[in-house]
């Protein structure tokens, strides 16, 4: 059992780019993971909440609603049950808001509220087969620990979500209790959360406490006011609900702001999509002018992770470059310019850009 105390501990903020202090969400500083997997103390935070109180002696996790036989499970039967460990990338929703024109509310994320990590835990499909689902069931609804108030609304609300009861992806899923082969830290949702692979991190319940079968559509307000599309304010009749990431790339090196000099250097990077595989990224350091392939760098690429990319670049001559980077994955989808824009700031992958710049007089040629 993880010794996890009622408040949350002073977990690893060190080099986490702070977004928002109440509730607490923080970036990676991309530019300093130089392993595929993100460590623990650097993945990014995202939470709609304070921090829950989690006693251990008592949690436990329950699954009913439309089902021939509803359960409830303690931590230590979970570690008892088949166990599954899959590598996998996931991406706030609301990565890359920074850079939308005009500006869109929210958290005003830069390019870090995105990580991979290793999850183990029991496969989802096991736990559902347990409890024997009815006929008819549309959604499974999952339950965290962690409540408050909205803005927007009055009343106390649990963070909630659902997911169409679609076995295929049912399958893909797991309630993860160990990341990067230790128990999953209290910040990011221990005792246990739910992983969907290929999807955008709203969906990775974290504190998990409840999963239900429901036979009608799931309408809490994380389901059907936030993550959605809306392309005009309020404009719900229109709107299509966040799901799968989309193909996205950022650059890590160099930064913002980084004077070079004449040289070669290489340039580098992470690439990322939601069910395919990154299969190509391209790098222009003109403005998108002109594109080159780069290498993709990590040889454990796989299905529903990122991968590093390196570009190898000489500057002949001073002056002021664009830099800029675009991927493809396996299914086709390729990485905008400039990403459609809509009310909520959702799914930004337009193409990463950074300035850099080579002071001294221009070469003559």
């Amino acid at each position: 059992m993880p010794n996890l105390s009622v408040t949350a501990p002073n977990e690893g903020k060190a080099g986490l780019i702070p977004a928002k202090t109440e509730p607490e969400n923080l970036e990676c500083p991309l530019g300093l993971v130089t392993t595929w997997l993100v460590p623990n103390e650097l993945f990014y935070i995202r939470n709609h909440f304070p921090y829950p109180q989690i006693d251990m002696a008592t949690w436990s996790l329950s699954i009913g609603g439309q089902c021939q036989r509803p359960v409830a499970f303690h931590y230590d039967e979970l570690l008892k049950m088949p166990r599954v460990t899959k590598n996998v990338t996931f991406e706030c929703a609301g990565n890359k808001r920074f850079f939308l024109t005009p500006p869109a509310a929210g958290e005003q994320y830069g390019i870090g509220a995105v990580g991979n990590a290793k999850w183990t835990g029991v496969p989802l499909s096991y736990l559902l087969d347990l409890t024997q689902i009815d006929a008819g069931v549309q959604e499974i609804i999952f339950t965290g620990s962690d409540s408050g108030q909205r803005p927007d609304m009055p009343g106390e609300f649990n963070y909630q979500r659902s997911l169409p009861f679609q076995k295929e992806l049912l399958a893909e899923c797991l309630l993860a209790y160990e990341m990067n082969d230790e128990p999953l830290p209290f910040k990011h949702g221990a005792p246990v959360r739910l992983i969907v692979p290929g999807w955008y991190g709203m969906a990775n319940v974290k504190w998990l406490t409840g999963i239900t079968a429901s036979v009608t559509p799931f309408k809490g307000p994380f389901q059907a006011v936030d993550y959605l599309y809306l392309q005009r304010e309020d404009d719900y009749q229109q709107a299509v609900p966040v799901t799968e990431m989309k193909v996205n790339s950022v650059i890590t090196w160099p930064s913002k702001g980084e004077v070079l000099k004449p040289g070669t250097y290489v340039l580098r990077g992470l690439a990322w999509t939601g069910k395919g595989m990154i299969t190509k990224v391209s790098v222009s350091t003109d403005d998108g002018m002109n594109w080159t392939d780069a290498i993709l760098a990590s040889p454990e690429h796989q299905q529903f992770t990122w991968t590093f990319w390196e570009y190898t670049w000489t500057i002949s001559s001073p002056g002021h470059y664009s830099l800029m980077v675009k991927a493809e994955d396996s299914l086709g989808n390729q990485q905008p310019r400039v990403s459609s824009w809509n009310v909520k700031g959702y799914g930004n992958n337009m193409m990463h850009q950074v300035p850099a710049f080579v002071p001294g007089t221009p070469m003559v040629h």
